[in-house]
């Protein structure tokens, strides 16, 4: 087998393949097998036909055609192996042409580009405060008292937190629907249960009411309408536990409030500081991207745009949404799907190339640590893998890896501050996950 291998753009190479019968002839065996067991030739069972038979029907030529295209996927991955060039997408081929007792195959392979300037990384990024407010405390002390709270009678009409004891009956058309129908059932006023349109109707009403209403019942389709009648028996408020140093000590293992109050004030921030880390890296991803001018090729955005789409299109067809149900519902269409895709595809690559850049220009690596869990993480999969499959499945790993390093490598350089325009200590957050990992 002859190579030749020349530039084709800045970001595209051409290998030119010279092939003779000795490169594909474990693949020209699978070809027979393959064709032989569609042709169907009277005397023949299918997948028994004699290869010279085979041959005869359909030629040698296009038998060979079908061989090096099995081949090309073993061939081209060995010279990328050995010329240690790494492509962006699938190399594509562009012809195969016969001559006489030889094969010219070309094939053109698509690289990452690189951009020509990193875009300023030292940028500050406001986010979202994450000193909790006094309401956002009180809501969480509240929350937890309200799991211990009682509930007493009282004379006035029901408001939402109120509970009310109800009988309930649904039925549709005339039919009474069981799983909704209850007795002397006490249930809270906002809760959202059995319909929407439940609490609605029972806010202001006062013992010895009746309800009626239709609506759809919960877990329900459009068109399943009920039905419901509710008679209000009593109205009782919940009643919280006073929060005093003796209780949050017996009940929560508190020395006092003060020390009930610090513990969740410490949970509020640690909860608000990892949703500071999503704020701060969607930012500072949007701010970086917004500052490159490089143009992306063609290709590369076509193929990425395809992958966004085959992971939408599937994620629909789990959740049983046809697209078309899934035009209706948003009011988009193809033109803005599209549209939307290539956005979102061009952002992807962009980023894709800060990173790379941001690994050159620091030499940053994978460590040990790093290197052990791609080996771990490839252990986990099928042993039928062939040779090609783990190579290209550890290089995207170690991609993703190193690219994840370089991203921590932004994000410890940018500066997240808060709306005051104080600076926010975010890298305990970003970087627990791999010292935890680390530890075990």
């Amino acid at each position: 087998m002859d190579i030749k291998i020349k530039n084709k753009t800045d970001f595209e190479k051409v290998i030119n393949l010279t092939l003779v019968d000795k490169d594909f002839e474990e693949e020209k065996k699978t070809s027979i097998t393959n064709i032989g067991k569609e042709l169907k030739i009277k005397g023949f069972r299918p997948g028994k036909i004699p290869p010279a038979i085979i041959e005869k029907e359909v030629g040698l030529e296009y038998i060979n055609q079908n061989a090096i295209e099995l081949a090309l996927p073993r061939l081209v991955f060995d010279i990328l192996k050995d010329k240690e060039i790494q492509p962006a997408v699938s190399p594509s081929i562009q012809k195969i042409e016969n001559k006489k007792d030889k094969y010219n195959v070309e094939v053109v392979v698509s690289l990452w580009p690189k951009i020509k300037k990193l875009p300023k990384t030292n940028i500050k990024i406001t986010i979202s405060d994450i000193d909790p407010t006094d309401e956002e405390l009180q809501e969480q002390i509240k929350a937890v008292a309200g799991q211990f709270a009682e509930v007493e009678l009282v004379e006035r009409a029901a408001d939402s937190g109120d509970y009310v004891t109800m009988n309930l009956t649904t039925t549709r058309n005339g039919k009474e629907l069981e799983e909704l129908t209850v007795q002397d059932h006490l249930y809270e006023v906002g809760s959202g249960s059995f319909s929407e349109e439940l609490d609605k109707n029972l806010k202001g009403s006062k013992a010895g009411a009746i309800v009626k209403f239709q609506d759809i019942p919960q877990g329900h389709q459009e068109g399943e309408e009920a039905e419901f009648s509710v008679l209000v028996k009593d109205v009782r408020s919940k009643v919280l536990p006073d929060l005093t140093d003796e209780w949050v000590k017996e009940v929560l293992d508190f020395d006092s409030v003060p020390a009930l109050e610090e513990e969740f004030k410490s949970n509020l921030i640690l909860q608000n500081k990892r949703r500071a880390v999503s704020e701060f890296q969607n930012k500072l991803v949007t701010e970086l991207i917004s500052n490159i001018e490089d143009v992306l090729p063609e290709q590369l955005v076509i193929t990425e745009m395809d992958a966004i789409l085959r992971r939408f299109l599937l994620e629909l067809e789990q959740s049983a949404i046809s697209l078309e149900d899934y035009f209706k519902a948003t009011g988009l269409n193809e033109d803005k799907l599209k549209e939307d895709l290539t956005k979102q595809a061009t952002n992807n690559l962009n980023m894709i190339l800060i990173l790379d850049k941001v690994i050159e220009e620091n030499k940053i690596e994978l460590d040990d640590f790093d290197l052990k869990e791609i080996e771990d993480h490839l252990k986990t999969h099928d042993d039928t893998e062939d040779e090609m499959e783990i190579t290209s499945h550890r290089l995207n790993l170690e991609n993703e890896q190193i690219r994840n390093k370089a991203l921590i490598y932004l994000m410890d350089t940018a500066t997240p501050i808060d709306s005051k325009g104080e600076e926010v200590y975010l890298k305990d957050v970003y970087t627990q996950d791999r010292e935890t990992r680390e530890e075990e």
